[in-house]
């Protein structure tokens, strides 16, 4: 009797990720680079208006802790930014550009477009770009690249051989 019912949930949510995902456009996922205090600018393309120009169009960037950080429409011509953030606009793409990084922002961000009954959500990973490494002189090397571990070794093994 109870797996009959596990039986209808299963067939219901299939049904209901069926009807999603056509409601629902195909994501995508981008991972970007940048120190803290840089520019950087996340990319965030879709498909919309590479068909046809698109007059009813809204953009929200969305922050790692889910902060809405710029708000798009593109048909009553508003764009509202949180400080810092600004969004640039040209059919099929709306990225945002952080002004300077700081540790808040690297995570996922998420870009949702929407345009009538077509909604897509676009996933931007900003990760930690890596510190440049400047590698302290070797043990034992001199400016001018000579190795005292090299003279010891062969001292070694000539006094074994020897």
């Amino acid at each position: 009797m109870w797996m009959r019912s596990l039986d209808q949930i299963g067939t219901a949510a299939l049904y209901l990720g069926l009807v999603l995902s056509h409601l629902v456009g195909e994501g995508s996922s981008v991972k970007v680079f940048s120190r803290p205090g840089q520019l950087v600018t996340l990319p965030c393309s879709y498909q919309y208006e590479s068909r046809t120009n698109i007059s009813q169009l809204s953009v929200q960037w969305r922050s790692p802790a889910n902060e809405l950080l710029c708000h798009y429409i593109k048909h009553k011509a508003f764009q509202n930014c949180s400080t810092g953030y600004t969004i640039h606009y040209r059919p099929g793409n709306i990225s945002l550009i952080i002004q300077q990084v700081q540790t808040k922002d690297i995570g996922t961000h998420i870009c949702s477009v929407s345009k009538r009954h077509e909604f897509s959500d676009f996933s931007v990973v900003l990760d930690r770009r890596a510190e440049p490494v400047t590698s302290p002189p070797m043990d034992g090397v001199g400016a001018s690249g000579f190795s005292w571990s090299c003279i010891i070794l062969q001292a070694l093994i000539c006094l074994s051989v020897g």
